[in-house]
């Protein structure tokens, strides 16, 4: 059935939508500069989706909705590059440096100072783009520098990289260079979150990129801050740039993320000048660099100079010297975190490293202390890359003295004595205690963050003193202090302290997503808060869910489900949302579309469908008032089956549920004959 006409009043309102979501991506994510709030980004993405969904023929393969695809790959297919991607070769010094701007003159017979390109070196993964007609149809990773893998599915889920190119003059065939990278900010975040959990953190922003990017199931990479900046062309119809800074300029008028550090510079002096400038300030930057990239800046000369032993001669990469010393670890000590999660860490003596002087080192886990084979008294290798927090490397097992110590593994909570635990299957060590001091300390902290509550001013000193002093034991405490008792914590004056109760006054009515955020339950980011609060509406009904309706929800697994319900099933949980009640405070309901075919149904996709794709489908369910399940149960109101259903019919059929075809339920939905 051929998709019925669009109306052009909804078709350049769509279009509107698809503009004003490009446009808040690309401030939000390129521009560091973000025009609309989530509620505001949030309102125009559904009413996309939703109308993308009433309207098959505004399908578009670039719309910000299909960013993320509801599949798993089974493999990645392999791509080759249409001009190999060749490595750079690396200088080391500015002697290093200056020979080979020599051997280009003497290559060029040039007399005179040329222009360079001077760009940072960010330390991420390579990754070309191909645009076809200005529509993203490829990216490849780097791989043997000849064929790469396909991992467009995963390229797509990064908002920095723009689906479609904007301005009138897309070229019919570009294919860009750049490198995908994460920030340090975002990196140590996503960190914390898996320390939190008891799960492996990554070694490093690049690992946790690289391994980010070969997921065969694309909603992990979306889950993850992955950024991208573009830095090269290798193919390009009728191109009308002849340098490498117009390259960058044309490219960041397509809409694609440059790098705003790049600088020209005209011979080895101002060369020398740009690396040490960026030298000074690498510490400050938001991402981890380790050096920069130094290009013949004027194409034409690029392509004189050609290829060296497959290297280009026009480029090379001035590394900055490495970010490592030796120390003396002094003793391990272990804390514990806002779920419990008990860490460990090496207080060493104080070293000089990259510009600052370090004290403590992390050490992740109890696993890695026995893969290092650490002993306190131990002299190590500390690096200080991607982390502002510095990582040992490796012992200096052959400058040990003899007078080493052993590190003993704690077996009960260093705060408040309780046996501490560790899940089958996790590497971390836990507290049981859900009144342990540290953990109600960190839980106001994150209940207050930004993301949660967002009460501004109640920082990690306030809240410890909140705590010491009882007025604060718990996140529904803070909602019932008063001016008094707030001014006789430590530097916290009568005007502070009154800013400080309107923010808390502020944060009695939030929005579900950030409620749930704020609780700090395990798992539940602000990504699941967001998934939880849209399919459930009310806290009430998800306190109430069981594990199986838990489930049915998209992008939620085993693990988040038991977690939830283990978490909602506690006496203590129960107690802060009963004083959180008490106290007026409230969550603003994320509501379903009153009344429609689906109202207060459960639906069920399986088969393939041939009118509508998943996604349409399932914000059609949602527009007409529905709920789109992604497992069978008895909780399951309708099933729309197409060809090759398999399992997920056999049970419908088996619980009696009502199974109906593909034209039955556009029929329903108002959009059949």
């Amino acid at each position: 059935m051929a998709p019925a006409r669009v109306p052009d009043d909804v078709r350049r309102k769509a279009q509107r939508l698809r503009e004003q979501i490009r446009e808040a991506d690309h401030a939000y994510y390129v521009l560091d500069k973000p025009r609309l709030s989530d509620s505001e980004y949030d309102a125009l993405y559904r009413e996309l989706q939703t109308l993308e969904a009433a309207h098959p023929g505004l399908a578009d393969p670039a719309s910000p909705t299909q960013r993320v695809p509801g599949t798993v790959a089974e493999g990645f297919a392999s791509f080759t590059h249409p001009i190999p991607m060749v490595s750079i070769e690396n200088v080391m010094s500015e002697e290093e440096l200056r020979e080979w701007v020599a051997s280009t003159d003497r290559f060029l017979k040039s007399t005179g100072p040329r222009r360079y390109s001077v760009e940072p070196k960010i330390d991420g993964v390579s990754l070309e783009l191909v645009y076809r007609d200005g529509v993203l149809v490829t990216a490849a990773t780097r791989g043997d520098g000849t064929v790469g893998e396909d991992v467009t599915a995963n390229a797509r889920t990064v908002r920095s990289i723009p689906l479609r190119l904007v301005g009138p003059r897309a070229p019919a065939r570009l294919v860009v260079r750049g490198e995908a990278y994460i920030r340090k900010a975002d990196f140590e975040a996503l960190n914390r979150g898996l320390e939190e959990a008891g799960e492996e953190p990554f070694a490093n922003p690049r690992n946790c990129c690289a391994g980010s990017l070969r997921q065969l199931d694309a909603s992990i990479p979306a889950s993850r801050p992955i950024r991208y900046v573009a830095y090269a062309v290798a193919e390009m119809e009728g191109t009308p740039w002849r340098s490498q800074e117009e390259i960058l300029a044309g490219l960041a008028a397509l809409g694609l993320p440059t790098n705003e550090e790049t600088s020209c510079a005209t011979g080895a002096d101002e060369v020398v000048a740009c690396w040490g400038v960026l030298a000074g300030r690498r510490d400050r930057l938001a991402y981890e660099i380790d050096g920069v990239v130094v290009k013949e800046n004027d194409l034409a000369l690029q392509e004189r100079l050609g290829l060296r032993n497959r290297s280009p001669r026009w480029a090379v990469a001035w590394k900055f010297p490495p970010r490592q010393a030796t120390s003396l670890v002094e003793r391990v000590v272990w804390t514990v975190g806002r779920t419990g999660v008990v860490t460990p860490s090496a207080d060493l003596t104080p070293t000089a490293l990259a510009g600052v002087t370090v004290s403590r080192a992390t050490l992740h886990n109890a696993d890695e202390i026995v893969r290092l084979g650490l002993k306190e008294g131990d002299p190590v290798l500390i690096e200080r890359a991607g982390d502002v927090i510095p990582k040992v490397l490796r012992v200096l097992t052959e400058k040990r003295t003899g007078r080493e110590r052993a590190v003993r593994v704690p077996d009960a909570c260093p705060e408040c004595k309780a046996g501490l635990v560790k899940a089958e299957g996790k590497v971390a060590l836990r507290c049981p205690n859900l009144a342990c001091p540290a953990q109600a300390v960190r839980a106001l902290i994150h209940f207050a963050s930004r993301l949660g509550a967002d009460i501004r001013g109640l920082g990690e000193k306030q809240a410890e003193q909140l705590w010491r002093l009882g007025l604060a034991k718990d996140p529904a405490d803070l909602f019932t202090l008063e001016a008094g008792q707030l001014v006789e914590l430590e530097r916290l004056g009568e005007k502070s302290a009154a800013n400080l109760l309107a923010q808390i006054d502020a944060a009695r009515q939030l929005p579900l997503d950030r409620l749930l955020f704020a609780f700090g339950i395990p798992e539940v980011g602000e990504r699941a808060a967001r998934v939880l609060a849209r399919a459930f509406g009310h806290l009430e009904r998800l306190a109430g869910a069981t594990r199986e309706e838990l489930l049915e929800v998209d992008e939620v697994g085993a693990v988040l489900a038991d977690t939830l319900t283990e978490w909602f099933s506690r006496d203590a949980t129960k107690r802060l949302l009963t004083k959180l009640k008490q106290a007026g405070v409230s969550s603003t309901p994320v509501n379903a579309p009153q009344g429609g075919a689906f109202a207060g149904l459960t639906v069920v996709l399986t088969g393939t469908l041939e009118a509508l794709s998943r996604d349409e489908a399932k914000a059609l369910i949602e527009a007409q008032g529905g709920r789109a399940g992604s497992s069978i149960s008895a909780k399951t109101h309708l099933v729309v089956a197409g060809p090759g259903a398999g399992s997920k019919l056999k049970a419908a059929k088996e619980l009696g549920l009502e199974v109906i075809d593909e034209a039955e339920f556009m029929r329903r939905a108002g959009r059949g004959a």
